[in-house]
C-alpha cells in the first residue's frame, strides 16, 4: 500500500504540481531499542558540531503537512546515541543521498511544482554548510538516486524522463560537470536506486520492471549494455553495494534482499520492521541504516539484528526518504 502511494505521489509530481509538507522537531535522543552554480544560500540551520563530528547521518523528509517545507536533517551520531545539530532547507523533495569522504553531501531531489511541470535537480552541499556548492538540474530525465565515485565520478539514477511516467536511464557526470558524458539505457518501468562497486566502477541499478516486480542491472566499469541478474522481488526501492560483492536490493514491503553479484542468486532476506526504503553504511559496514514509512531502523550486518531505531519526530504521515552516512565506507 504504502509503496503504491509513493509510487502514485512520485508519478503525479513528475506530470504536474503539488506540495507535501511536514517538520522536523529538534532536540537529541537515544536510538531506542526495539520493543554547479556557485555557493548559493539554501536555508536551514547548522550547528558547530556538524563540522566537529565524528559520524553523521543525513535523513530525508519531504513529507507531511500542507504547510511543508521540507529539510534534510543532519543527526550527530555517538554509538547508540543520536543528536539532531542542524538541518538544510531542500522544498524539491530530497530522496537518493550520498556522501564521499571529503564531507560533501550529495542529494537528488525528485522535484515539487506549484505550477506546470516539476523538474528535479541534484544538489551537493559541503560539510557543515547550509549552502549548496553545485545545482544541476537535468534537461531531460528526473534524478531520483545518486552514488559518487572516489575521483567525483556522479552516478545518477533517472527514475524517469522528464514529464512522462516511464522508462528510467542512468547518467554519467564526470568530475565538475554540469551535462552528462554518457546516459546508458536499460530495459525497465522505472530506476529506483543505484551503488557502485568501488573497486570496478561497476555501477548495479535496481529497476522496476513493466510486471511491477523488482530486479537488479549491472553496467560493467559503468559502460556498455546491461546485464540482468535475473533477480526477481517485490516493490524495489534502494540498492546497496556491501564490500563483499554482495548486493542489498530493498523490498518496500520490509524485506532487504541480499543478491550475489557474481550469480544473480539470493543468498540471503533480512526482515526490516514497517517497510524499507533507503539505506546507508557506517564507514565499516557493520551496522545498516534503513529508512521505513515511519523512521530510520539501524541494523547490524550481516547478522540482520534489529539494533534500535531512530525517530527524529517523523511519522507514518511525514516518513523519512533517502539516508546518507559520514564517513563512507
Amino acid at each position: 500500500m504504502r509503496r503504491g502511494e509513493a509510487l502514485a505521489a512520485a508519478i503525479l509530481i513528475l506530470l504536474a504540481s503539488g506540495c507535501a509538507g511536514g517538520s522536523t522537531p529538534g532536540g537529541s535522543a537515544s536510538v531506542m531499542p526495539p520493543a554547479s552554480a556557485g555557493v548559493r544560500h539554501s536555508g536551514g540551520w547548522m550547528s558547530p558540531e556538524v563540522k566537529s563530528a565524528k559520524a553523521l547521518l543525513y535523513v530525508g523528509d519531504p513529507t507531511g503537512s500542507p504547510s511543508y517545507s521540507g529539510v534534510i536533517d543532519i543527526l550527530a551520531l555517538h554509538g547508540l546515541q543520536y543528536k539532531l545539530v542542524g538541518q538544510i532547507q531542500d522544498d524539491a523533495m530530497p530522496e537518493g543521498m550520498t556522501t564521499d569522504a571529503a564531507g560533501n553531501l550529495y542529494v537528488a531531489d525528485l522535484g515539487v511544482a506549484t505550477e506546470g511541470q516539476a523538474t528535479g535537480d541534484i544538489k551537493v552541499y559541503p560539510k557543515g554548510s547550509t549552502k549548496y556548492s553545485r545545482y544541476i538540474v537535468p534537461a531531460h530525465w528526473v534524478p531520483y538516486d545518486i552514488a559518487v565515485g572516489r575521483d567525483g565520478t556522479m552516478y545518477v539514477a533517472n527514475i524517469a524522463p522528464f514529464a512522462k511516467f516511464s522508462p528510467g536511464s542512468v547518467s554519467i557526470y564526470p568530475l565538475g560537470a554540469s551535462q552528462p558524458s554518457r546516459v546508458l539505457r536499460l530495459h525497465n518501468f522505472q530506476v529506483d536506486g543505484i551503488t557502485l562497486h568501488a573497486q570496478t566502477d561497476t555501477i548495479y541499478v535496481s529497476y522496476q520492471t513493466d510486471s511491477s516486480s523488482g530486479n537488479i542491472a549491472e553496467f560493467k566499469n559503468a559502460r556498455g549494455k546491461a546485464h540482468y541478474l535475473g533477480a526477481s522481488y517485490p516493490e524495489p526501492w534502494a540498492i546497496l553495494e556491501d564490500g563483499s560483492d554482495n548486493l542489498l536490493a530493498l523490498d518496500g514491503s520490509g524485506t532487504v534482499e541480499v543478491y550475489s553479484e557474481a550469480t544473480g542468486k539470493l543468498v540471503q532476506q533480512i526482515p526490516v520492521p514497517n517497510g524499507a526504503a533507503w539505506e546507508t553504511f557506517n564507514q565499516k559496514r557493520s551496522e545498516l541504516f534503513v529508512s521505513n514509512f515511519e523512521q530510520v531502523e539501524v541494523l547490524s550486518y550481516p547478522a540482520g539484528k534489529v539494533l534500535g531505531s531512530i525517530n527524529e519526530g517523523w511519522s507514518t504521515s511525514n516518513y523519512p526518504t533517502g539516508v546518507a552516512y559520514w564517513p563512507p565506507p
